[in-house]
């Protein structure tokens, strides 16, 4: 039975960006290998979503077959056969910019390109490319959704800065999606469902809260030697639980068409 739709994985296995300073190596070594091996998972679960009648075919653009060219043809050769497509995005990136296999990287704003895949399509007769949903786990994903919604997709999901809860975020994600979540309700609770996982290693913190007081003190003068004066002071009042900053940057933005649905 025909879906009319198609999945594009994309995924840089090898590559590395920097993360942050304050993130320990071991720490880093950990996010890497949980992303690289995020391709056996796709693998294994490629003929599941296609003998479920999800996808009519499954693009594995991994490792060597990562690059800009790759995912163009699979986009254009799709949209030729009027399925809808969604894309996966498993890798590594920075602010504008999503790690290829193959260079050149892909980039975005005005003149970045991601933009002009769009116009490359047209070279090769499409008039628009029927790509509905990107989700992406690269950090900084984000800052690459107006790019998608440029060339036509009608939602896009990336992380506000670093993503340092990939997976099992992108699971929980693919599944409430599949499972016909809006795409913003998708991302928001794979998001909250991903947070307890890493609660060991991305502690909350406390802060103190605090509130204004009126407190009376003497101060006399010499016509009122028993004068009382009153000050506002701050005094504690209780203690909030705080984020941790690495899970406030994971936060998964959603681009576009919130509503959207598989």
């Amino acid at each position: 039975m025909s879906t009319n739709k198609a999945l594009i994985v994309l995924q840089e296995n090898s590559g590395r960006v920097e993360l942050p300073g304050v993130v320990p190596a071991p720490l880093q070594d950990a996010i890497f290998a949980v992303i690289d091996g995020l391709t056996v998972t796709f693998e294994d679960v490629k003929t599941t979503l296609q003998s479920n009648n999800r996808y009519d075919v499954v693009h594995l653009l991994t490792d060597n077959l990562c690059s800009r060219a790759n995912l163009l043809s699979a986009l254009v050769t799709e949209t030729k056969k009027n399925r809808t497509i969604d894309l996966i995005v498993l890798g590594h990136g920075s602010s504008e910019n999503l790690v290829m296999k193959k260079r050149p990287n892909l980039s975005g704003g005005s003149g970045g390109n991601i933009r002009s895949l769009l116009t490359d399509a047209n070279s090769l007769g499409v008039n628009a490319l029927n790509l509905r949903m990107v989700y992406m786990c690269n950090c900084y994903g984000s800052t690459l959704n107006d790019d998608w919604i440029a060339i036509g997709a009608k939602a896009s999901v990336g992380s506000r800065m670093n993503d340092y809860m990939p997976e099992p975020m992108t699971t929980f994600f693919v599944h409430n999606w599949l499972n016909g979540q809006k795409v913003k309700d998708a991302a928001k609770n794979a998001y909250q469902a991903t947070i307890p996982f890493y609660s060991a290693i991305y502690p909350l913190t406390t802060r103190v809260r605090y509130k204004k007081v009126k407190v009376p003190y003497p101060c006399p003068t010499l016509t009122d030697p028993f004068k009382i004066c009153e000050k506002e002071v701050q005094v504690p009042d209780g203690v909030d639980f705080v984020t941790n900053s690495k899970v406030a940057e994971t936060d998964l933005v959603v681009g576009g068409n919130g509503n959207t649905v598989f």
